[in-house]
Parts: structure tokens; sequence; C-alpha cells
């Protein structure tokens, strides 16, 4: 499927929309290895993070994950961090679903708990960029679990939307002649333009949906 020996599939939940002056209050990492030309599990990481503020109805609403909660079983900001930057040790290959939003909490998050000069050089792959290169709108991650029938459903849980990302990713390569073409190409809206973090080994591609300008380009 890809020449990557690991694969870093990870998402977030967050406190709001902005990355740097918000934070990630939960993280699903799955950590895949090639094993015989097949991915294979080899680490998970799926934690509630403290947050420095009470959450908004609104992201209550949406992730389903309370104050309650994150006080409850929520770890350091710190300690999520190290874990996760373990979990990138080897220089894996980062694969999310809309990626852009993860990259842009990610690089924060690393900069602010641990490094403030980082930078991201890992290889990226995004898995709704392939979706949307195939397929007219809407492009949210439960439309792409529902046409491909992934046997994870998707909840607004970090865990459950790697594992059902993963499986739409493996229904799509199924029917994709070299799916290693989306390697490092992040698509956006035109009329809205690329937000957040701009990585310079990606290269940003407008899509409109189910044109295939990235398979074409």
């Amino acid at each position: 499927m890809l020449d990557h020996k690991r694969i870093l599939l990870f998402d977030f939940e967050t406190t709001g929309l902005y990355p740097d002056r918000e934070q990630i209050i939960e993280i699903g990492a799955v950590l895949m290895e090639k094993q015989n030309d097949v991915y294979v599990e080899i680490d998970a990481f799926d934690q509630l993070l403290l947050a420095d503020k009470p959450l908004s109805p609104k992201i209550i609403e949406i992730t389903h994950i309370t104050d309650e909660m994150l006080l409850r079983d929520g770890i350091e900001q710190e300690i999520a961090c190290q874990r996760f930057l373990q979990m990138m040790e080897g220089n894996p290959l980062l694969v999310a679903y809309n990626i852009q939003f993860d990259l842009s909490f990610l690089y924060y998050f690393i900069r602010r708990y641990f490094d403030s000069n980082y930078e991201i050089k890992n290889d990226i792959l995004d898995v709704m960029a392939i979706y949307k290169d195939r397929h007219r709108y809407p492009h949210r991650l439960d439309q792409a679990v529902e046409t491909y029938q992934a046997s994870v459903k998707n909840t607004h849980r970090a865990i459950d939307d790697i594992r059902a990302t993963f499986d739409v990713l493996v229904k799509m390569n199924e029917e994709l002649p070299n799916i290693s073409k989306y390697v490092n190409v992040i698509g956006f809206n035109k009329k809205y333009g690329v937000s957040g973090l701009r990585l310079p080994h990606v290269k940003y591609i407008a899509q409109y949906g189910g044109q295939r300008e990235i398979e074409k380009a």
C-alpha cells in the first residue's frame, strides 16, 4: 500500500479551533509497522489530557468529553507530549483525516511542551485529500466511513476515528492506481485558502471535490 516501514495514525480532540491558543484534550494514536507487506498495529495511545480551562458547551456536545472526565482520567499535557514523541521515533509517516487541523495542533503542542524550535519533517498523508479527490461534497469522515462501509464507525472520539480512518484508507487503496502520489500533499478549499501551518516539504493543491486534481497533478 505504502513504501513506509512505519505509519502513525493520529487524531486529536481539542478545546477549540485555534492551535496557537487552544489545547488538545484527547489523543488517539496507532503506530503500525509493515510486516510481510501488511501493516500491523504495534503500539496505541488513547488518552484524555488535562485542560487549563473549562470546556465550552459546544466542545462537550461535539466530543462527548466533559470536564469531569478530564479531571478524573486526564494526564498532564507534558506527559502526553512525551508519549506521543516516543511514537514518532524513527520518522514514521504521519496519517490523519483532515491532517491540516491535526498537524497544526501537533506543531504547537510539541513547541509548547518540548522544544520551542521544533519543526515537523515527517512525511504526511491526508486521507481526506484522497477521499475528496474522488468524491463530491460532503467530505467529513462519517461520509467516507459510510461510502466505504468501514468496519469501525467514527464517534468523534479519537481512537475510534483513527481506526475508521485506516479502514477507509485500506479500502480506497484497493481502487487507487498509486496511493503514494498523495504523500506530502494537502488539499484545500480555494475559496478559503490554506489555513494554519504550512510545511516546506508539503505541496498544497486546491480541490473542488470529485475532480481528481491531485491524482492528475
